[in-house]
């Protein structure tokens, strides 16, 4: 049979060269050169085991060719289109881009030709394209769905030796004459109606996606009731009516579109036709959730263990291809910048990549001794054939998250420090934790003090999770170097815009607030994070004009960005306020006056607000970062123990040697207080070191009928004396 093959990547090259295998005489199109240039030279787009080989062998026997033109179109009996449908980050298929393509062929085809779909299309599609051809072509096709069973990795076994190919048909006439021809590749033919056959490729994928949804949900539940879900896995197998090949294997949750592609297929029938069908507009929300299996992980590693370097061992998003997009180690890798974090992979089949946050090794083992945590995220033989004895030896206090269980054979060595998923977990190590499905587009958020130390951090954060971002210091140079820097992580959506502004000016905090309201027509949340230390020393020798200067900036400039921005918060009658508060707000702070006392002004000044706002929903805030190494910090070392007084001065060394507070545990309990999640919750002082502000969504009658996590007095009877009071 003469095949036309039109759309070479990864599914059009695969079935070309099985095709040509089989002795059938096949051209293969793309109007892309270079790929027809490289394929001619025995190069494929993308890898796949196998593949080179069979390439070679049928160009060599001359079964098969390459164009980037049509000519030879009409010369064959079978014109097959295997596009590879482009799909994006939210699994939304380019539909368009496919039928575009097709129906350009079909113009030039003759009629009476023989036509099998395989491109990844919804159901409905050949209906179209029947009607097309008939109504405005005037011709007459016979159409076919086969939809492609390949997979990544196992693609040219999968086409050459599958169970059975399913084939969607319009009439018995044209069923018999293809039949033959597909028979030469699999005996077992499966006929059913053209929809039926585009159904059944949405129905396979949307039931894999769905059975990894539930295994996943299934060791959640088995982490926390000390169950082992690979022995729950076992268990589920074991049914006949399950059975051993079932996907049930806890471990990653789904990437690479093309599962979520078709379940996404099949909700958009649902909300077309205004059907109820929970079932399937559940699976890829328990998926996305999932992700957060291994972020949680890493949070408290990050956070507790001061975790600062990883290794990802597998950057592909499935095993045997060279692909990187839309890859687990991808995502885990741009979320982990937010901390600061050095990341470095390898990957037999990546040779070179254009990451700028993965450093490649050539080796799985180059970098295990400066390492403290191990991902694993692939299966490979590199990785089993690695002693887990020797990784322990050059690195004893190694953390190992593997999923999947790639490498079991690692458990038995590293044992509590050896993780995958549904291993019963030490609830006194990694207590459950509250998820926030933090969707913040569209959100805007003022951020002042942005330009370095957590206000930067911060602005950061909102990034990570959609927000659009005015952002402001005193120093032009500095904003306009942060600005920089976060306009290369944004995403294509989201708008940052910069403002040189001095808080303790009222006519340039009200032209920010102005300026911020009519570049995105709104804001929803104010942080004011600006402040600085101001003079050290005792009260009677240090500069009054910087004093006051202090307060000016710390104090005054949050109560005018207040005063500015209340109003507009009223007439929405919503709005968030979060005022970073520090040190010397419920403590002395000795020798730095200036500073403890405006913050603690400004902590009373949250507290008198709420009470203002509380019938505008309008919430206010304090939060207590906890001590941080920054540019203060400098300040504090660079004054010496003279002017600071040697108690705060020796505890800031040993800050600077320790690396202080995290940085994320204020970002985290900021970026909740700019959320919904916090609705409700005002008036309070909270500290990001201390307190279990995750759970309070649970409480939030009690805190607001109460005192607690306030500015407030505190009597001896608190502290357990019998004297003092009435």
């Amino acid at each position: 049979m003469k095949v036309f093959v039109q759309g070479l990547w990864h599914c059009g090259c695969v079935i070309s060269a099985s095709l040509a295998s089989l002795k059938h005489d096949v051209v293969a199109y793309d109007d892309n050169k270079k790929i027809i240039n490289k394929l001619k030279k025995n190069i494929a787009p993308i890898y796949e085991p196998g593949l080179k080989d069979l390439l070679e062998t049928t160009i060599k026997d001359n079964k098969l060719s390459f164009v980037n033109n049509l000519n030879k179109l009409n010369t064959a009996d079978i014109i097959w289109f295997t596009y590879d449908t482009p799909v994006n980050e939210n699994d939304q298929a380019d539909t368009k881009y496919v039928l575009d393509k097709i129906k350009k062929t079909l113009n030039k085809l003759k009629s009476n030709k023989y036509v099998i779909i395989s491109s990844q299309l919804p159901v409905g599609t050949i209906q179209l394209l029947e009607r097309y051809s008939k109504n405005i072509l005037k011709k007459k096709f016979y159409f076919f769905c086969c939809p492609e069973n390949l997979r990544l990795g196992n693609s040219l076994s999968s086409f050459l030796h599958a169970d059975r190919i399913v084939v969607g048909y319009r009439d018995n006439k044209s069923k018999k004459n293809i039949s033959s021809f597909l028979q030469t590749i699999n005996k077992n033919l499966i006929w059913m109606k053209i929809e039926s056959a585009e159904i059944t490729k949405h129905a396979i994928n949307s039931f894999l996606a769905s059975s990894i949804s539930f295994i996943n949900e299934i060791s959640l539940i088995c982490e926390y009731t000390n169950a082992n879900a690979k022995e729950v896995e076992e268990g589920l197998k074991s049914e006949t009516r399950i059975g051993r090949k079932a996907f049930l294997s806890p471990g990653i949750p789904f990437a690479g579109g093309t599962l979520g592609r078709e379940v996404n297929y099949l909700n958009e029938i649902s909300k077309r036709k205004n059907l109820n069908t929970k079932l399937l507009s559940s699976i890829k929300a328990s998926n996305e959730n999932h992700k957060k299996w291994i972020y949680n992980h890493l949070k408290h590693l990050i956070i507790n263990k001061k975790v600062k370097r990883i290794l990802i061992w597998g950057l592909t998003y499935t095993e045997n291809t060279d692909t990187l997009r839309r890859s687990l180690a991808n995502e885990i890798s741009n979320w982990l910048r937010i901390y600061n974090v050095k990341v470095s992979g390898y990957d037999s089949n990546i040779k070179t990549t254009s990451s700028k946050i993965i450093k490649l090794l050539s080796s799985t083992t180059s970098t295990i001794k400066n390492i403290d945590v191990l991902i694993i995220l692939g299966k490979s033989k590199d990785f089993l054939k690695i002693s887990p004895n020797i990784i322990k030896k050059i690195n004893k206090k190694l953390i190992i998250i593997d999923p999947n269980y790639f490498c079991n054979h690692f458990e038995k060595i590293f044992k509590n420090n050896y993780i995958y998923v549904g291993k019963p977990i030490s609830l006194s190590t990694i207590s459950p934790a509250i998820n926030f499905d933090y969707n913040l587009k569209n959100q805007v958020v003022l951020i002042t003090g942005a330009s370095k130390g957590l206000g930067y951090e911060v602005a950061k954060y909102f990034l990570k999770f959609g927000s659009n971002l005015m952002i402001c210091s005193r120093n032009y140079t500095e904003i306009k170097k942060a600005y920089e820097k976060l306009s290369k992580i944004k995403k294509k959506n989201q708008k940052i815009f910069y403002s040189v502004t001095d808080v303790s000016s009222f006519d340039q905090v009200k032209k920010l607030i102005k300026t911020t309201i009519k570049k995105f027509k709104k804001i929803d949340v104010l942080i004011n994070n600006a402040g600085i230390y101001g003079p050290k020393g005792y009260i009677e020798k240090v500069s009054w004009n910087e004093w006051v200067k202090t307060m000016q900036i710390n104090l005054f400039g949050s109560v005018l960005l207040c005063r500015a921005v209340i109003p507009y918060f009223k007439k929405k009658n919503k709005g968030k306020i979060i005022q970073l508060s520090g040190g010397g707000a419920a403590s002395s702070l000795p020798l730095i006056s200036s500073y403890a006392v405006s913050k603690a002004a400004v902590v009373r000044f949250v507290e008198n607000l709420s009470e203002e706002l509380k019938d505008y929903n309008i919430d206010i805030n304090a939060v207590a970062p906890g001590p941080l190494n920054t540019g203060m910090l400098e300040e504090v070392l660079k004054a010496g123990p003279k002017k600071v007084g040697k108690v705060f001065y020796n505890k800031s060394v040993k800050q600077k040697k320790t690396g202080g507070t995290p940085f994320i545990k204020a970002c985290e309990l900021i970026l909740f207080l700019g959320s919904k999640y916090s609705d409700g919750i005002r008036g309070k002082l909270i500290s990001a070191l201390w307190d279990d502000w995750r759970n309070w969504t649970n409480y939030k009658e009690l805190l607001q009928n109460s005192d607690a996590y306030t500015l407030r007095r505190i009597v001896g009877k608190e502290r357990g004396f019998e004297w003092g009071d009435k």
